[in-house]
């Protein structure tokens, strides 16, 4: 058992732009602890969802190590990817599959027998009240109801981190309300939340 769930150590990311290049992140330090929430704050083109990618293992570093509970990002991917969930900024959801077809699809990705993913399923439309609609296509959902399927998606295996790209952007007040309180719940059941925005009140 590991006492810090993800440690950026010295990390450095750049990415080329024509004949430049932009550095994204320089040397950056960072450890969260077990069953914390942390908000990373930032205007657009911070570099918030290039460190989110990193942490996810879907980028490399430049120099510099990552690991999610002590597992090496960059030699451990496999062991990485079982223990974390992450919903990038644009839901990554089938707009034209339902609620039901895009957690079986999920499911299914992550590798889930039909049994474990049933019942985890069931879990989840409870705690996202989604549980009435899961035949409604997903392109046809509120902003809101988006987002808590895109979170339901990232939860299917039980992931001990979950990484969360703006999760509340373009949402109206209430809505925000029902995401800021899913999030919550998650981490009050163990999970390490890391959740990235550009607003102020929202990290607050």
């Amino acid at each position: 058992m590991t006492d810090t769930t993800l440690r950026f150590s010295q990390v450095s990311k750049s990415f080329a732009r024509g004949k430049d290049r932009v550095q994204a992140l320089n040397n950056l330090d960072m450890s969260l602890p077990p069953g914390s929430i942390t908000g990373l704050l930032g205007p657009d083109g911070a570099g918030k969802t290039t460190l989110m990618r990193l942490a996810a293992g879907l980028l490399i570093p430049d120099s510099g190590t990552i690991s999610v509970l002590g597992a090496d990002t960059r030699r451990q991917a496999r062991q990485v990817l079982t223990a974390i969930g992450y919903m990038p900024q644009r839901f990554g959801l089938y707009e034209d599959l339902t609620v039901q077809e895009n957690l079986d699809l999920y499911a299914d990705l992550q590798g889930l027998t039909p049994v474990a993913a049933a019942s985890r399923q069931r879990e989840l439309l409870k705690l996202t009240a989604l549980g009435p609609f899961g035949a409604r296509r997903a392109g046809a959902l509120s902003g809101g109801m988006k987002q808590k399927l895109g979170v339901a998606c990232a939860l299917l295996r039980a992931p001990q981190l979950l990484l969360l790209d703006e999760p509340t952007n373009g949402l109206d007040p209430q809505r925000t309300r029902e995401v800021r309180a899913l999030i919550r719940q998650i981490a009050a059941d163990g999970t390490t939340v890391f959740v990235s925005s550009h607003l102020l009140s929202e990290v607050e």
